[in-house]
């Protein structure tokens, strides 16, 4: 719902950081700019669209997300991506492309419809109309993550103009001993990416591009971590039942 204070002059938000809305992810969208700190908690692949979206994997299996605690919370010590950390707010584009206005999921558990009726409740728009510090905040915050994925596009589309990514899957045993296989998403082949030619490693150098797919690179190794997570989350199953 795209805010305007003539509609929406009482609506509100509830603080907190419950991430329920995202426990049935297996993967969170991610900007370049995230690639240094997401790499040493998860595996960073591509998904297989236009644009070679880089993603965080978070599960094994379909639709547990394996970094989300029974109360809501985000795993603690684990980074979490912007893309979550925005939400229940999305900017959206003008027609013109030329300006973000800024929106909110009223299916969030955090949106209500008249702040006047919760106490806890923020305001995200003053007497006068103008936006509060809260909506002011999230403002700027959907800006940046606007201008992060911008670049983030580009970065996917070189990636498949060069043809150096290619259909990835990873085998894994789990603890009861059955194979388990996750694909559905691309990563970079080493030799394709060390082909370059100079032309392209000199124009993704003063880019940062190179040092990027190095980070992706490194950062299957995380795949460990979410064997560890699946074990630990099956093995509290297994005490609870």
């Amino acid at each position: 719902m795209l805010l305007r204070f003539e509609a929406h002059g009482d609506v509100g938000l509830i603080p907190g950081s419950d991430f329920n809305f995202a426990r049935e992810a297996v993967a969170i969208p991610l900007s370049i700019g995230e690639f240094p700190t997401a790499m040493r908690h998860y595996p960073i692949a591509f998904a297989m669209d236009d644009q070679a979206s880089p993603i965080a994997l978070v599960a094994i299996h379909k639709d547990q997300n394996l970094f989300i605690e029974r109360d809501g919370s985000w795993r603690a010590k684990s980074y979490v991506p912007a893309y979550v950390r925005r939400y229940p707010f999305i900017g959206m584009d003008t027609p013109d492309g030329a300006q973000q206005l800024l929106s909110i999921d009223r299916a969030s558990a955090r949106f209500v419809a008249s702040a006047g009726d919760h106490a806890e409740a923020q305001r995200l728009f003053d007497e006068t109309g103008k936006p509060t510090m809260v909506a002011q905040t999230a403002m700027a915050f959907c800006q940046t993550f606007h201008t992060d994925y911008v670049k983030t596009v580009a970065f996917g589309k070189a990636l498949l103009a060069a043809k150096i990514l290619e259909p990835y899957h990873a085998d894994f045993r789990l603890p009861d001993g059955t194979l388990h296989k996750l694909d559905g998403f691309y990563a970079a082949n080493e030799q394709a990416f060390h082909a370059l030619p100079a032309e392209t490693v000199n124009d993704w150098h003063g880019k940062g591009w190179l040092a990027l797919v190095v980070l992706h690179l490194a950062s299957l190794q995380s795949f460990q971590n979410l064997l560890d997570l699946n074990a630990q989350r099956t093995s509290e199953r297994t005490a609870l039942a």
